[in-house]
């Protein structure tokens, strides 16, 4: 009986150590390229979970972009991600660029962050001032595996055009500065908070512009999806951009796999929306997550912790049964 006595505290003593080691657990967090915004934001998430012992430490990983967070996420090589909100739409439900590959689960949302602007950059003496101009020319439409591409085809169909109509290049946003800047490409697509870095260190060397989609391109694209919506570019977000430009725009959306611990996604969460960390002021961009913004524009179910965190706000959503995940769903808030 001795002996058996002192298994079982042998035994629950390891299962606390398990318990404990799950719980202090690095969160792995993909992002994307990093002079983009994905990587600024998650770097900034990370830092600010190294100064609270009640949030999980959070490891920044780049990717390229949206696709490759939701298949990584999938397949188990991330815990969280940052990813774009039609892009998270479609690999969830299989659809759009995820038809032949077929579905990526076991994951759900946490919250929107900021809004994400569908920006086509050319320098500012560029005789490109329309989505028609890009005809014939080199364009750099974002990297492989990344949301910005996606949103910069359903552009180009909007206008009917095809990526046979120019010479296309995937690159990085840097790879994209760097090129526009040596001359090697005409215009680039970049999908990111405004102002976006990687164009405002390219502006302050050239001069750049933002070519405006018309107001029959911006009905079309928020017509045939529901995730976008319009924007505008202010006049003077870069230099050399002297008018506003017209555009539209997706949600910057985390994500978690569901077998992420509910008490460490609502820690996340408070660190997120607390007040106490400046996501806009450090970065200098519109990146201040609000709570009352968080669950707009999401298409999937919530994780349980982010459920709970928004329950003590007074605010519904639906949330994920990770047992039977079902389809995607839209949120809502309590009147």
């Amino acid at each position: 009986m001795k002996r058996f006595a002192a298994l079982i505290a042998v035994l629950a003593l390891a299962l606390c150590c398990m318990s404990a080691c799950s719980q202090n657990e690095e969160l792995r967090l993909g992002t994307g390229n990093n002079e983009g915004m994905y990587y600024q934001f998650g770097s900034l998430l990370a830092e600010e979970s190294q100064n609270d012992d009640a949030v999980p430490t959070v490891s920044v990983e780049t990717t390229a972009g949206s696709s490759a967070n939701l298949r990584l996420l999938s397949q188990g090589f991330l815990d969280m991600a940052i990813v774009q909100a039609d892009t998270l739409n479609d690999a969830y439900n299989g659809t759009g660029f995820f038809s032949n590959s077929g579905e990526y689960t076991g994951y759900s949302a946490v919250a929107g962050l900021y809004t994400e602007v569908c920006q086509i950059i050319v320098p500012a003496d560029s005789d490109i001032y329309s989505v028609e101009d890009l005809a014939g020319k080199t364009v750099s439409l974002g990297e492989r595996e990344s949301g910005v591409l996606q949103n910069a085809l359903q552009v180009l169909d909007a206008y009917n055009l095809q990526e046979s109509d120019f010479t296309a290049e995937y690159l990085s946003f840097s790879d994209s500065a760097a090129a526009m800047k040596e001359g090697s490409i005409d215009a680039a697509f970049i999908t990111a908070a405004i102002p976006t870095p990687a164009v405002t260190n390219l502006s302050e060397s050239m001069g750049v512009r933002v070519v405006s989609l018309d107001p029959f391109a911006v009905n079309v694209l928020t017509k045939r999806h529901s995730y976008y919506t319009p924007c505008t570019v202010p006049a003077g977000t870069y230099a050399g951009q002297n008018t506003e430009a017209q555009t539209v725009g997706v949600r910057a959306v985390l994500v978690a796999r569901n077998d992420v611990p509910a008490d460490q996604v609502a820690a996340m969460m408070a660190l997120l929306f607390d007040g106490e960390v400046d996501f806009a002021g450090k970065l200098k961009s519109s990146m201040q997550p609000l709570v009352i913004e968080a669950i707009e524009g999401i298409p999937i179910a919530f994780h349980p912790g982010a459920g709970d965190f928004y329950a003590e706000q007074g605010i519904n959503v639906t949330v994920m049964d990770v047992d039977d995940e079902g389809s995607s769903v839209n949120a809502s808030q309590d009147d």
